[in-house]
């Protein structure tokens, strides 16, 4: 993208920022740009504002900007949407109310709802919301409001400050600034039929109906005093950027934004809100999950390549070639191959390289090997060698025999066993390897292991595949983020499905969710500013523990895996010998892990015969996806709640810290490299360690609806099956119920027979009338008909409608068939 500049007005010379970039709904924009391009998969970015109360001419941390999708890892809160009520342009909101909330609280939803009190300020809503409309615009530092609600906003700032309102710079200590108001405005929210299911008066950016009893669902942005005062270090004031100077409309500026990740998606006309940090702390790396290794910002929505870990030697030259090759000269060479396995650590992105052409990249042209990936998370090389028939005859290779070596003997350590990524065939791998004295990793093939799971490829991608998910805030104290690597994080899925789906916590009830299912999002540092939810002023802040962001998927079984033809003919003399997808494809009702199953044998059979032509392919990121029914998310609606409720159980934490302690390698877990070493040996942190928030995201187009089951527990007591046996062996209760069943029957009946009586006694009057007027001679609608039979086209004769009607009707009169009464 290109652009031509013609003159410059000077209007950045005192600022920090030399320019504007547009990022409104407009096809000049950067974001729609990329989009038409096929840069960006969707139409839509985010910006997110950290929390900063002071600004420097050399800049402060701003936060993250994302484009093309919604990154959730830093995230306290589900996403909530208001309406974009302009088509192009500036996203608007429209603005229903404006509170303002005693004894602050940096939150949308209040921290004591007994000290806090919430007054609403009188809107005209016409004026608030004329002119261009009330606009979410980041190029505007500060926030302006409607001039009509200045007076009153200032009455009531003053019934709780009992100090005057201005924008002039004022001295306030930490405390004073806290217990300043928050001030919230509610939005209209973006779906006109929101879903029942999500709970108003517990979601986190909902108004809920306490505030609002007619509009629950709409957006409430929560504009703390730590974000419309800003500090100023060389002052020591505080000075409000919350104005009341519109005429029409007004502008919800980047004071407003801090603190949350904002939305502003044109592809389906809304702008989301969530609380968040949005802070990666100086110094402090943002680690990946799947390699364990620091993220390069510069990688952060780019093409990432497929990452393969160490290979490891599977089987030997030897072991590929038979004596009958030997038989006619038992002294010659002969040609057989290596085979070797790698691991997938990060299937990448669809632009990125390709876990086939990442491992033929290692190679000279003419020295390629023949590769393939099983689609399980595991790739193969086949690699030409030569072998002696003297060594094919004995089985020895007559060299010293090998040795387990160390790492600095061999250099890198091999495969130590950890799951690599989700494959799409919904299964992961992992294999062991040893470190020999010949300076190569050799695969212990009996200690390879393949599971399901659901995330990565075979996640939330795909609604039908994974149509919801459960995110999670873990805070462990003592926790320590820098050192978090694959180990830590296959720890922390393995104990976390063990402890949701333990006997002690659900007796007799079915598996919810495997480790496999679980995706550490991100693990970032727990501050004691974390705690209160405000920054320090000019303090350091004390790194108390470890934040881990955790997603959940919740699977479903029944999805049907879509018709793919991903067979490449790399020779026709060898097409007889390809894998063909017909077979497969004959039984319409086969599931995605059937499929796949089958595919998976043949792959291996070829690889092991020394055939493999790239069987399977990784699918690319729009790849067709599955298809369901309706009726099967309903169920696991329901396990996506019971995880929930696992997740807030008193004691979960205690028993997922005791289950990490009871991990396969235990001396890893408690070792100085360990993150939950200090939390292992220390039950104290164990108690302080807390899950901060959970919610689930049904992960359907458009970025899915948000369920937060924090009030589901009276809804689930009541449906109990313990509490519906008890209602229904009780017999007063029941005897009511069966009474109140018959009296409704009963009026209903009665209402039911004296509106058939109406209907039935009206006909029957009209058809009197009808034979009434056949009496008199009369003919009927539309002409005249002749005595022998022809049309009179010189007439047309309107039926005309009798107003007489009897109260009693004789059935002597005609064919009235009288019915009895009820």
């Amino acid at each position: 993208m290109f652009g031509c500049q013609t003159s410059e007005t000077g209007l950045f010379v005192t600022q920090l920022a030399d320019g504007i970039m547009g990022m409104s709904a407009h096809d000049a924009t950067l974001p729609k740009q990329m989009y038409n391009k096929g840069k960006l998969e969707h139409n839509l970015f985010t910006l997110c504002f950290r929390r900063e109360l002071s600004v420097s001419k050399q800049g402060v941390s701003a936060g993250v900007m994302t484009l093309g999708g919604i990154d959730t890892r830093l995230d306290s809160s589900p996403m909530v949407y208001a309406k974009n009520v302009a088509s192009t342009g500036w996203y608007t909101v429209f603005v229903k109310n404006i509170f303002v909330r005693s004894n602050g609280g940096q939150s949308a939803r209040a921290d004591d709802e007994l000290e806090q009190v919430v007054m609403k300020i009188p809107v005209d809503i016409s004026s608030m919301n004329g002119g261009k409309g009330v606009i979410v615009d980041s190029g505007t530092t500060d926030t302006y409001l409607h001039k009509d609600l200045a007076k009153s906003f200032g009455e009531v700032w003053y019934e709780v400050t009992k100090r005057s309102y201005s924008n002039t710079g004022i001295k306030l200590s930490r405390d004073e600034l806290l217990r300043l108001p928050t001030v919230l405005i509610q939005l209209r929210a973006y779906d006109e039929f929101p879903d029942p299911s999500i709970p108003p008066e517990s979601t986190t950016g909902l108004v809920g109906p306490k505030l609002d009893p007619s509009s629950p669902h709409d957006v409430l942005l929560a504009i703390p005093a730590t974000h419309y005062m800003e500090y100023s270090p060389s002052k020591d004031l505080y000075t409000s950027r919350l104005y009341f100077t519109e005429s029409r409309g007004g502008v919800i500026g980047a004071n407003a934004m801090q603190g949350h990740d904002v939305l502003f998606d044109w592809e389906n006309g809304r702008v989301g809100f969530a609380e968040s940090s949005c802070e990666f702390k100086e110094g402090e790396n943002m680690i990946d999950p799947i390699t364990g290794k620091v993220i390069d910002a510069g990688e952060v929505g780019e093409n990432r390549n497929c990452v393969l870990g160490r290979p490891s030697l599977t089987y030997e030259c030897r072991e590929s070639v038979t004596v009958d090759d030997c038989l006619d000269d038992p002294n010659k060479n002969v040609a057989g191959f290596e085979k070797w396995t790698s691991v997938v650590l990060s299937s990448g992105t669809s632009s990125g390289m390709s876990c086939e052409d990442a491992l033929m990249n290692n190679w000279a042209e003419e020295e390629k090997p023949e590769v393939s990936c099983d689609g399980s998370g595991l790739c193969f090389e086949l690699r030409p060698c030569e072998v002696s028939c003297a060594e094919v005859m004995t089985g020895e290779s007559g060299k010293a025999p090998l040795t387990p070596a160390s790492p600095t003997e061999g250099g890198d350590i091999c495969e130590d066993g950890l799951w690599g990524a989700c494959d799409h065939t919904c299964e992961q791998s992992k294999i062991a390897s040893t470190l020999m004295s010949d300076g190569l990793c050799h695969e212990v093939d009996e200690l390879r292991q393949t599971r399901d799971c659901h995330i990565d490829a075979c996640g939330r991608l795909d609604p039908c595949r994974v149509p919801f998910v459960v995110h999670a805030i873990i805070a462990l104290r003592g926790g320590k983020a820098p050192l978090w690597n694959r180990r830590a994080e296959e720890v922390l899925a393995d104990a976390l499905a063990k402890t949701v789906d333990s006997e002690e916590a659900d007796p007799g009830n079915e598996v919810l969710f495997g480790a496999g299912d679980v995706k550490v999002l991100l693990a970032t540092s727990w501050y004691k500013s974390d705690l209160v939810g405000a920054e320090g002023v000019g303090e350091e802040d004390e790194e108390i523990g470890m934040k881990i962001v955790v997603e959940i998927s919740i699977f479903n079984a029944n999805a049907k895996f879509p018709e793919i033809v991903d067979v490449e003919q790399e020779e026709e003399e060898e097409e007889e010998n390809m894998l063909s997808m017909e077979e497969e494809d004959a039984d319409s009702n086969t599931t995605f892990l059937e499929k796949f199953d089958k595919v998976e044998g043949k792959v291996e059979e070829k690889v092991l015969e020394g055939k493999v032509k790239k069987v399977v392919k990784e699918l690319p990121h729009g790849h067709p996806l599955s298809t369901c029914e309706e009726s099967d998310f309903y169920p696991l609606a329901k396990t996506a709640l019971d995880v929930h409720a696992e997740l807030g159980r008193e004691y979960f934490l205690s028993d997922m810290i005791s289950n990490m302690k009871k991990y396969e390698i235990l001396e890893v877990a408690y070792s100085e490299k360990s993150p939950f070493s200090d939390i292992l040996a220390n039950n104290e942190l164990a108690r302080e360690s807390q899950v901060i928030t959970s919610w689930t995201i049904k992960t359907d187009v458009g970025g899915g609806k948000v369920h937060d089951h924090s009030w589901d527990s009276n809804f689930r007591k009541f449906f109990d099956k313990d509490n519906i046996l008890n209602y229904v062996t009780n017999i007063p209760l029941m005897t009511m119920a069966l009474a109140l069943s018959l009296i409704l029957c009963a009026i209903g009946l009665c209402c039911g027979c004296s509106c058939g009586r109406r209907k039935r006694s009206g006909r029957n009057q009209e058809r009197v009338a009808l034979i009434a007027e056949k009496k008199k001679g009369k003919k009927g609608k539309y002409a005249k008909i002749s005595s022998t039979g022809s049309f009179d086209e010189g007439e047309e004769l309107g039926l005309e409608s009798s107003s007489e009607y009897k109260d009693n009707i004789d059935s002597s009169e005609g064919d009235v068939e009288m019915m009895g009464e009820c």
